[in-house]
């Protein structure tokens, strides 16, 4: 770094209104500023430590910055701790000056520090590639149902619509409960984080209404959320309770389309799952199944990840034809090796590769977030990745059995 700069972490609550500054301007004019000193102050799980800063010396002023913005992410009930690279932005005359490198090694070393499992970014395409990130996780889904596909009808009696709030928590975090019980991989959402979306991140540009219907006829009760803002001209909803009935989401329906056609938007888009019920449900209507952008996530430190998914890779084999497996399995991603050390089903060692191994799977680094997480198979990686590779048919059927694919969805914590 040269004479003129300071690398730093957030010092104290003055920061706020220079983080708020800087965002200000680099985004203009969207707000957000607002979003950044909301999340300094208010986010659960927010530190001053977990804002990377470049300060320019001579004025004081904050030229560049982005946050960690922590979460916890649930993969088949192991709790995951997860860091997002967020809000990240550089004054245009401080640009290609490298300072964003720099900013992202303290970054990674963090990660390493403070034992997170994996990083993401929900940024811009074709950039966070070269600090090792790929997409593995499907975000933003455009599942555009047309208004005229909704039947104009009246909304049952007894159905009714309410805004959440605060005294709902309870109700919402069940509701969490059953979202997460259908991904794979999914967001753990605490009484803090809800209490934080229904009150100080409705003022940010993610603040969104949470609308509760309930139907005193049959006593079901279910949720949506709608955002403010977001991608397309349509109505956004970007939740719905994920086991809601056929005939309480053909009420939801009706009331989306009322908001829809009361704030001049043209369409209803679902940001949701396309195998999700209200997903499925909007496709056999007439939407067209969406084809979603991705979370770009890396890991780390991949012999911590795997120590901390041993859980769930040990309850595979055992459902498998490898139940009971003894055997050492090498994860080779050619400049580093991984050994698996097997003893009757269970998984006694993760460490790095020492002598030979005849029982093993090459692929590269990038990759390994890509297959690991359940978002394509090894045969689909290497339509595009020749070098990935079993060593066997055995060694085939065993990474098959690690890393199953699977579908996962992640609700916004803000």
């Amino acid at each position: 770094m040269d004479k003129n700069h300071i690398i730093r972490r957030a010092n104290s609550s003055a920061d706020a209104e220079k983080l708020h500054k800087l965002f200000t301007e680099v985004f203009h004019p969207d707000d957000v500023g607002s979003l950044a000193e909301t999340m300094f102050k208010h986010l659960p799980g927010m530190e001053n430590k977990y804002w990377f800063i470049v300060e320019e010396k001579q004025t004081g002023d904050i030229i560049s910055a982005f946050a960690l913005i922590p979460w916890v992410w649930e993969l088949e009930g192991i709790k995951l701790k997860v860091a997002e690279m967020g809000i990240v932005g550089t004054l245009e005359k401080y640009r290609q000056q490298g300072l964003m490198r720099i900013l992202n090694q303290e970054f990674d070393k963090t990660l390493q520090k403070d034992n997170f499992d994996i990083a993401i970014i929900q940024g811009i395409p074709g950039f966070y590639g070269q600090f090792g990130y790929s997409y593995s996780i499907p975000l933003e889904n455009h599942i555009n149902l047309p208004l005229h596909t909704i039947q104009p009808k009246e909304i049952e009696r007894g159905c009714t619509f309410r805004l959440a709030g605060i005294e709902d928590i309870p109700f919402l975090m069940k509701e969490d409960e059953i979202y997460r019980a259908n991904y794979s991989i999914s967001a753990f959402r605490d009484e803090a984080h809800w209490r934080y979306m229904l009150t100080e991140g409705l003022k940010t540009e993610y603040g969104s209404e949470f609308w509760i219907m309930e139907n005193k006829q049959n006593s079901e009760k279910k949720y949506c959320r709608i955002p403010e803002d977001g991608f397309g001209t349509g109505l956004i909803i970007s939740e719905i309770s994920e086991d809601i009935s056929i005939d309480a989401l053909g009420n939801l329906f009706l009331f989306c389309k009322e908001k829809a056609l009361d704030r001049d938007k043209p369409y209803i888009r679902l940001n949701l799952h396309n195998n999700s019920r209200a997903g499925r449900m909007a496709i056999s209507m007439g939407a067209k199944e969406g084809t979603p952008y991705a979370w770009q996530i890396k890991i780390p430190e991949k012999a911590f990840f795997l120590r901390t998914i041993k859980p769930i890779l040990e309850k595979r084999i055992t459902a498998s034809s490898f139940s009971g497996f003894s055997d050492k399995f090498r994860l080779n991603f050619y400049k580093s090796t991984v050994d698996l050390i097997w003893k009757n089903g269970e998984l006694i060692s993760v460490k790095p590769g020492q002598g030979e191994c005849p029982f093993s799977f090459s692929l590269s680094d990038e990759l390994f977030p890509i297959l690991s997480l359940g978002y394509r198979t090894w045969q689909e990686l290497r339509y595009i990745k020749p070098d990935i590779f079993p060593n066997s048919e055995g060694s085939a059927l065993f990474v098959e059995t690690l890393f199953p694919p699977s579908n996962s969805w992640i609700y916004e914590q803000y």
